[in-house]
């Protein structure tokens, strides 16, 4: 395939929305000054829940809810265009073109559905986290460190991560179609909650190199959603000492071996 036929394949495809709509958010993210990000936030909110009790974290919510959910939104569009090549390219192929506007729209608006419900929970564990550690902010941080860890070591994250390279069944006429789509986006950001929820968590508590650590949660989230399906089960969370443990291992097993079988000839029979 030439290199032009390669280019009209790519911006016939799903990619180029996706970068787009991701670039977008981090645009948005810089643009965005640093109390109005969600660790500011939450850091406010452990304080107005110390001065003043809950009492003054409804009264906050009240002011300007719609900054909140602004917030997390773009937080969302920033790290999770990127993971939605799978589906999007599912629903691209599967949907007449006259129909694939309405099909991507619906999808997204499902997706985002659930994110927006998942934003709720997470800010609401952010603060209990905050006011947990109290001054230390570290010590929130190393608590939503240890979550992400045992949540990737967990089975049930395998198995969420599984659920999330699934591709169900969409029809390509009538109402069905908006029924499938809209079925398919909810479906898939159910998964996609309960497989990234402490990665995302994460930034969310640290203040000082807010940006870099999304980036890097990003990049990771990117990484294991390019990689197949596994067995579900538990495993070490971090690639390097697992690569090393399955790799590393035999190797070393197999050259001690040899080495006390040469040990062994050298010693002289009695």
């Amino acid at each position: 395939m030439s290199v032009r036929q390669t280019a009209l394949v790519w911006l016939h495809s799903p990619w180029p929305w996706l970068a787009t709509a991701s670039l977008a958010g981090w645009a948005a993210l810089l643009a965005t000054p640093p109390q109005s990000a969600l660790p500011a936030f939450c850091g406010s909110m452990v304080d107005l829940l110390t001065a003043l009790g809950w009492r003054g974290i409804s009264q906050a919510l009240v002011l300007d809810p719609l900054g909140l959910w602004q917030s997390w939104l773009v937080m969302v569009l920033a790290m999770m265009p990127l993971l939605l090549a799978g589906p999007m390219a599912t629903l691209w192929q599967r949907s007449l073109p006259r129909r694939r506007p309405l099909a991507m729209s619906l999808f997204v608006a499902g997706y985002a559905l659930v994110w927006s419900a998942a934003g709720i929970v997470l800010t609401l564990l952010s603060i209990s986290l905050t006011l947990l550690a109290g001054a230390s902010t570290w010590l929130a941080t190393a608590l939503a460190l240890l979550a992400v860890l045992l949540w990737q070591a967990s089975p049930l994250k395998q198995k969420s991560l599984n659920r999330c390279h699934a591709s169900p069944r969409i029809s390509a006429f009538g109402w069905q179609v908006a029924r499938d789509c809209l079925s398919y986006g909810m479906s898939k950001g159910a998964w996609c909650v309960l497989a990234c929820w402490p990665v995302m968590l994460l930034p969310m508590l640290v203040q000082q190199g807010h940006l870099l650590v999304m980036l890097l949660c990003s990049l990771w989230l990117v990484h294991e959603r390019l990689r197949m399906p596994r067995l579900a089960r538990w495993r070490w969370p971090l690639p390097l000492p697992q690569r090393l443990a399955v790799t590393g291992v035999p190797r070393a097993t197999k050259y001690l071996s040899s080495r006390c079988k040469s040990l062994a000839s050298k010693v002289p029979a009695r």
